[in-house]
């Protein structure tokens, strides 16, 4: 049993998988065609996956400003400190997601 690359995801696995257990690439009995398809259809459901953990950190944030906002908890309070640190994850957190959006975009074939 010998270790291949990928073609999607560039990590090793067996030439004896159907499939890639990191990726869900089909390996085995696709044409050229076929094998386009199915890699622009994984990178489409990483993009998807993406932008939906980035779309769950701005609602983070959001909700966070929102209570600090609505409720006006004393400086240093546990409230607070909690509205800031959600923020701050919740900004970060988009943040990251972003650039991973840019850089799955930007990855070649």
């Amino acid at each position: 049993m010998a270790l291949i690359q990928c073609p999607s995801c560039s990590k090793r696995v067996s030439d004896k998988a159907t499939n890639c257990p990191h990726c869900d690439f089909k390996l085995t009995g696709l044409t050229p065609e076929e094998r386009d398809r199915e890699w622009h259809r994984v990178m489409m459901a990483k993009r998807e996956k993406v932008i939906g953990q980035s779309m769950l950190a701005l609602l983070i944030a959001i909700a966070a400003f929102t209570y600090y906002f609505i409720q006006q908890p004393l400086p240093g309070s546990w409230q607070a400190n909690s509205a800031y640190g959600l923020m701050i994850v919740g900004v970060v957190w988009f943040i990251v997601n972003r650039v991973r959006l840019v850089l799955i975009k930007r990855k070649p074939r």
